[in-house]
């Protein structure tokens, strides 16, 4: 009785599944660090002016989540935050009165978040019937800036 010969396999292709495994595992590691460690979108956008730096972020298992940032600036550095930002739209109380509650959205935040009502010096983005904003206001020096999706 003969018995076919025995084929040789490629060794790589032995361990192919461990190096995807590995692969696959170095870049999810990666992307947590990442957003674990590098400041923000809207940290980074920060002037340089800017100081006593506040953020706090939170989100849910369904992407939900809410970033806000509190910043001393100076007030003539408030627009060049707002284009970093890409808000350009600015918030008018006639134009504006069916989002206004949304504007001036609310939220258990830190006990340092204290946001003033919203303003013609506030900027925003929101697209009417959207599950995103962004808001931009300004107030006695400081900045305070909430992203949130809901």
């Amino acid at each position: 009785m003969t018995f076919p010969a025995k084929q040789r396999t490629n060794p790589w292709l032995k361990r192919g599944c461990l190096i995807s495994i590995g692969v696959i595992s170095t870049l999810i590691g990666t992307v947590f660090l990442l957003d674990e460690f590098m400041p923000s979108t809207a940290r980074r956008s920060l002037p340089e002016s800017a100081t006593d730096v506040q953020e706090h972020y939170s989100d849910s298992w369904n992407g939900d989540y809410v970033r806000c940032i509190k910043a001393r600036l100076p007030e003539i550095d408030l627009p060049l935050y707002a284009k970093k930002l890409g808000l350009s739209e600015r918030f008018d109380p006639a134009a504006h009165h069916d989002i206004a509650n949304l504007i001036d959205i609310s939220f258990d935040g830190p006990d340092w978040w204290t946001p003033p009502p919203a303003t013609q010096t506030t900027y925003f983005g929101y697209e009417r019937g959207d599950d995103f904003l962004q808001v931009l206001k300004y107030s006695s020096g400081y900045v305070y800036f909430v992203s949130t999706s809901w």
